[in-house]
């Protein structure tokens, strides 16, 4: 075998990969020494793809009419022609295609063709809707155009490196190995992560930042507050390159760090740090990915940060704002425009000229290519629910896995004719009314770019199954078969770049005199405006108002945990391959929840325990790690699909970010079901030492309480919300069933009906478990001012009220439970 060279099909850092065969005639990988972007380094996901690759294929075209009948199979002329008939009956709109970021350019140049164009709808997206789409939406809105304005370059001689919402270390680990190799021989470089889980980049961090998930628009717009107050902005770059400066500033003074700090759940001294660094580094790059882009305030996240870069001058030789792809080739498919917006070379639907020009070019009628974008993945579930859509294909991607609120997408596909074009059976399949075997890397020719921008030819080194088909060959047979032959009569992929490249002649993302013998190579330079000049009205980079707003889940009992999710270090979206390696499985054989000890502990869980977690839209129950991650948040791995009972996707949420349409992956308030446990029993000790200094104490109850509630409302303003009667009435209340309490100490079903009471006033105003941490602190100090107690006593005291507490709460948590399961 000669030299076989390609790009690793796994994440977007796009590593060079050289094939080869050793002395027994096994095909192996290793890193290509010769790309340009990663220079022969590589991790352990690819290595053993060769010896899984054929595990679990598709075997044939598969079909059924009626979901509950079992697949027969068919041959491709009758599958074609099932499709075609289907496009034939329904209305343009009435058809939906969700395809991925692992194709490579050609077939999405393809299946974009055939959609937009002689389709004619737009109701095109592709699983960069749940990864990038917020990204694309932040560098448009500050750059005018999509596209990385860095490269993997930078990195040799940047001295400060933000990791935001982004486990590169286990997400893009060859990245983070340059990153630390800088770090090595320039050990003042500053590397700072951001994320509320102390992952493996956190570890290797010098700084890391806990922050609450949803909040880092608030962050960022605080340290340009901080770098407005110190005038540490480049004024120059500011006034000369940029525009709408104030507008950003206007928004970010509302966050000053004592304010920004307590929305974030951080230390103030964090966001000095970050203004510090942004202010005052030699050379600032910050990566971000999922942390930053799965929000309904995905958008502007990104636009708070690059907001930072803009009014510090950090971009081209002072640092690079640079958003890391989570797929191989969603780069190649954002230039081929395959989002439900976009045409070839970053064109947009929306644009007349962008139309027309494509229209010319694909020779077709104008108006072939409709002005309006589609609806998204997201909001397209509703329609299939509703039967207006009837038509939805998916090409090589298992949402099925992947989507949020599993049970209304699983519902949705149930009512929708579904034709899965796939190499292998996945839980997607399952749903298929028609399934179409398809070759995969490996086994085919075409183009993919990297997320900073080098596009790399993969070159085939086997053959596919024998009843595969290329997936851009599948849409050519069905154009065909309607009557669009003329237009899809490639006979290889060769033939589709070269008709693609032209759409980029002139264009940011130009390849228009590029051959696939001249890969790998990048295409805008090493600095995408390394002129200062923008693909803007004005040729300025904009500043925006990012304007923070609160996550669609609202984190309040039951639903008091805020559940995260990701990846996991060896592992790869939904496991089709990495999961079939047992040396990629070793250690991450079933998915869990990684949890905070002192959460586990109030819980009463340990490690290796199963729990239920539950939302509004589903339930799941998975085992426990202990781990280091901010209290109150609970991190699970996504790509477990249903072979593992519970893709944890079931619970999370759907809310969307209303620019960039991309959804809360990141963020969803789930109910976690404690092991149950019997309330500790009060000492002996303890009741005596209470009931003998309850005669002193007793008349000043009233103003204890009273002193409780004055400390809540000032240290916990959110109390004032929660109660809305004045302390002097709160305080007797209290004072009152405290002092039954302690009168029938020993017998306290006597005063249930008081207890009750409190119980029903506590759900009414939605107190929640946290809070009762609050009063018993602010009941030992109020305790301690207002009477002459000693240490014994005040322990003693404390005691007994924490087991009142206890007792309430755990009353309030069983009737919450109760209501859950109706």
């Amino acid at each position: 075998m000669e030299k076989i060279t390609a790009q690793c099909p796994y994440c977007g850092v796009g590593c060079g990969l050289e094939i080869f065969e050793d002395k027994k005639g096994r095909i192996k990988i290793k890193g290509d020494k010769d790309h340009p972007a990663t220079k022969g380094d590589l991790c352990l996901k690819p290595i053993p793809l060769p010896k899984v690759m054929d595990i679990g294929r598709v075997p044939a075209p598969l079909y059924r009419e009626n979901k509950r009948d079992k697949f027969r199979e068919i041959t491709w002329e009758e599958a074609i022609k099932i499709i075609a008939q289907k496009l034939k009956e329904n209305k343009p709109d009435e058809n939906y295609f969700y395809i991925s970021g692992q194709l490579t350019t050609e077939d999405s140049y393809v299946i974009n063709k055939f959609v937009k164009g002689f389709v004619r709808t737009n109701n095109i997206d592709a699983n960069s809707r749940l990864c990038m789409a917020s990204a694309v939406m932040g560098y448009k809105m500050a750059f005018g155009s999509d596209g990385p304005p860095g490269s993997y370059e930078d990195i040799d001689d940047a001295d400060v490196f933000i990791f935001a919402g982004s486990n590169a270390a286990w997400a893009h680990p060859v990245l983070f190995k340059r990153v630390l190799k800088r770090k090595r021989e320039h050990p003042d470089t500053v590397i700072v992560t951001i994320d509320p889980v102390k992952t493996e980049t956190a570890e290797k961090s010098d700084i890391w930042i806990p922050i609450k998930p949803g909040t880092d628009t608030v962050l960022f717009n605080s340290v340009l507050n901080l770098l407005s107050k110190y005038k540490w902005i480049d004024y120059e770059f500011v006034l000369n390159y940029t525009e709408h400066f104030d507008e950003a500033l206007k928004e970010a003074k509302k966050y000053p760090p004592e304010i920004a700090a307590k929305i974030c759940d951080i230390d103030e001294k964090y966001i000095y740090k970050l203004a510090e660094l942004f202010g005052h580094s030699k050379k600032l790059i910050s990566f971000w990915t999922m942390g930053l882009n799965q929000s309904v305030n995905g958008t502007m996240k990104n636009i708070a940060l690059i907001n930072l870069h803009l009014a510090t001058g950090r971009i081209n030789e002072k640092g690079c704002p640079f958003s890391l792809t989570g797929q191989p080739n969603a780069m190649g498919g954002r230039e081929v425009g395959y989002l439900v917006n976009g045409l070839p070379g970053y064109r947009d639907v929306r644009n007349p000229e962008d139309r027309e020009f494509m229209e010319k070019f694909w020779n077709i009628p104008k108006g072939s290519i409709k002005d309006k974008p589609g609806i998204t993945i997201v909001e397209a579930i509703d329609k299939m629910i509703d039967g207006n859509i009837k038509l939805l294909w998916i090409v090589c991607t298992n949402p099925a896995v992947t989507m949020p609120n599993l049970n209304k997408f699983w519902k949705a596909l149930e009512k929708t004719f579904v034709v899965v074009q796939d190499a292998y059976l996945t839980d997607t399949t399952d749903y298929a009314n028609l399934i179409l075997p398809t070759s995969q890397w490996g086994e085919k020719e075409g183009v993919m770019t990297s997320s900073d921008r080098t596009i790399t030819h993969n070159t085939p080194f086997k053959s596919p199954p024998e009843n595969a088909k290329h997936d851009w060959q599948i849409f050519c047979e069905v154009a065909e078969k309607i009557g669009w032959k003329d237009w899809f009569s490639y006979k290889n992929s060769r033939e589709i770049f070269d008709e693609y490249k032209k759409t980029t002649k002139g264009r940011l993302c130009d390849i228009s005199n590029w051959e696939y013998e001249h890969l790998p190579k990048q295409w805008g330079g090493k600095w995408l405006y390394k002129d200062k000049k923008f693909p803007t009205p004005s040729g300025k980079a904009k500043f925006n108002a990012a304007i923070f707003e609160e996550p669609g889940d609202k984190v309040e009992y039951p639903y008091s945990y805020i559940l995260t999710t990701g990846r996991t270090k060896k592992q790869w979206h939904t496991m089709t391959r990495t999961g079939k390696a047992y040396e990629l499985l070793r250690g991450e054989e079933e998915p869990f929840l990684l949890l905070n000890e002192n959460d586990a502990y109030e819980l009463g869980v340990i490690d290796g325990d199963y729990i239920h977690i539950q939302s509004k839209r589903g339930k799941a129950y998975l085992k426990v790690k202990i781990g280091d991650i901010k209290p109150g948040v609970i991190f699970a791995p996504f790509g477990y699909g249903s072979v593992y009972h519970f893709p944890v996707n079931i619970v999370v949420s759907d809310a969307i970010d209303p620019i960039s349409k991309e959804p809360d992956l990141k963020f969803s308030a789930i109910y976690v079901k404690a092991k149950s446990r019997k309330i500790t029993k009060l000492s002996e000790e303890s009741i005596h030492i209470v009931q003998q200094s309850y005669p002193k104490i007793r008349y000043r109850l009233d103003d204890v309480f009273f002193r409780l509630y004055e400390y809540l409302f000032k240290k916990h303003p959110e109390f004032k919300e929660l109660f809305d009667k004045n302390m002097k009435e709160l305080a007797k209340q209290q004072a009152r069933l405290f002092s039954l309490y302690i009168e029938n100490i020993e017998n306290i079903d006597v005063i249930q009906d008081e207890i009750n009471k409190v119980v029903e006033k506590h759900i009414e105003k939605k107190v929640q478990p946290k809070h009762y941490k609050y009063f018993g602190e602010a009941f030992v100090r109020a305790l301690r001012e207002i009477c002459p107690v000693s240490y014994i006593e005040k322990e003693a005291w404390k005691e007994v009220y924490d087991f009142l507490a206890d007792y309430i709460s755990t009353k309030e948590m069983k009737i919450y439970e109760k209501k859950l399961n109706q």
